[in-house]
């Protein structure tokens, strides 16, 4: 059998975690007998061929639609699988493989597909269900309650161009009412175009992955049918056995992420400013110091220098990821967001390190409070604090918290789940 991963990302240009659970299925597709070609696009003028770990990518222009399209054809397969869906494999690319007729499957790793702010948090605060509604969206986006909801339906109909043109001109007046203006004119156009992209992408997918449960519900709430979605948690390399090991005193917690404030990672700094007393090492390697990160880098830093608690260390090498989260009692994943995974939860689990982490999506679906891990109020740094405080102060929990990992999901337990998918499909030609 024959199939097309496509993505907008792939190694060794970037290895977030779309890279790197797209990168761990091709060689588990491929040691399983199953030929799979890589398209991935990126920013250059022409069409290359190269190879990452053995695996041919063909890498296309970003912006170039036709290139994507002659080489679709070229390789024409029973089964298209994409794995992203932004500017450079997005949509229309999946249109296009659908139109050649290929089955096609969009698998879903990333909160923005249903919701603009991009990370399911009403308003920036609480967590959302996912369901895309004009009058909700709106208002988490900016547009006042007091917008009667007759005028943001006619807004919604304007051509987007026209009204993301009145917005931009008005975003930079030194009038916080035209300001304001400007976003109620914009945002439900933009609600509305997101609703038709949402209902284009269900309508050119002939099944639907979804990595967590609560994607899964999000999916189901906006009218997708449940035969069209496919639910397949992450898997990890389980490359050896968490071993027995004493927990070091002081307690050490490690962070992996970005420095971006979605993270969380000032979260960590901050709880350790409210216990100046606790005996604990924070050992942050964090990645991605640019426009998104640099500020709270800069945050982080400036509490790191008063606080020699606080460790920032050079940014892992993927192959070193594993050893360092071994090292720690505890792994932390602040996140401020609704994470799809994350793959680092299950890395952590395989290696026997517990984790203590935001009580939000994917995080608290992965993580039992007092088995495997400890849940935290993700936006409450005093409860980031008191938990802290109490698993320092009594270690002997979290060698309670090693002894209650179970057993993780396997990256080959996630080929097997994508071959029956694809056999599934295969049969409906």
């Amino acid at each position: 059998m024959n199939v097309i991963q496509a993505s907008a990302w792939f190694p060794p240009d970037s290895l977030g975690g779309v890279e790197v659970y797209l990168n761990g299925l091709v060689e588990d597709l491929s040691a399983i007998g199953l030929n799979c070609k890589v398209t991935a696009s990126r920013a250059q003028d022409q069409p290359t061929i190269e190879h990452y770990n053995a695996i041919e990518v063909y890498r296309y222009p970003s912006q170039d639609l036709d290139a994507f399209r002659a080489w679709l054809v070229e390789n024409k397969s029973e089964i298209y699988h994409q794995h992203t869906l932004r500017s450079g494999c997005g949509l229309p690319h999946l249109q296009i493989a659908k139109e050649l007729g290929m089955k096609t499957i969009a698998t879903i790793h990333m909160p923005d597909v249903s919701c603009l702010r991009g990370t399911m948090m009403q308003g920036g605060h609480s967590a959302c269900n996912g369901k895309i509604d004009l009058a909700r969206c709106s208002a988490c986006l900016g547009v006042s309650k007091r917008v009667p909801t007759w005028a943001a339906k006619t807004l919604s109909h304007l051509p987007s161009s026209l009204t993301l043109s009145l917005r931009d001109r008005l975003r930079h007046s030194s009038e916080v009412r035209l300001r304001q203006l400007g976003t109620t004119i914009a945002t439900p156009a933009q609600v509305h175009q997101h609703q038709r992209q949402f209902d284009q992408l269900v309508e050119s997918s002939d099944r639907i992955v979804v990595v967590c449960q609560w994607l899964y519900d999000a999916f189901v709430l906006n009218g997708v049918p449940e035969s069209k979605l496919v639910l397949s948690r992450h898997g990890v390399l389980v490359e050896r056995k968490p071993t027995e090991r004493s927990i070091h005193s002081p307690i050490r917690i490690g962070f992996l992420g970005r420095w971006q404030e979605t993270k969380g990672v000032q979260m960590l700094a901050q709880a350790l400013q409210l216990i100046p007393n606790t005996a604990v090492e924070l050992v942050i390697y964090a990645t991605h110091a640019d426009q998104h990160g640099a500020a709270n880098r800069e945050k982080v830093l400036a509490i790191a220098q008063s606080d020699s608690r606080i460790q920032i260390k050079p940014p892992l090498a993927r192959s070193e990821i594993m050893d360092a989260i071994a090292g720690f009692d505890l792994l932390a994943v602040p996140s401020q967001w609704l994470e799809t995974g994350p793959l680092v939860v299950l890395e952590s689990f395989a290696v026997g390190t517990p984790v203590i982490g935001s009580d939000l999506g994917g995080i608290a679906e992965l993580v039992t409070q007092g088995r495997d891990g400890w849940l935290v109020p993700a936006k409450d740094v005093k409860a980031w604090a008191n938990a802290i405080a109490y698993l320092s102060e009594n270690p002997g929990t979290i060698a309670q918290l090693r002894q209650g990992i179970q057993p993780v999901k396997t990256r080959q337990a996630v080929a097997a789940e994508m071959l029956k998918l694809y056999q599934n499909l295969k049969q409906e030609y």
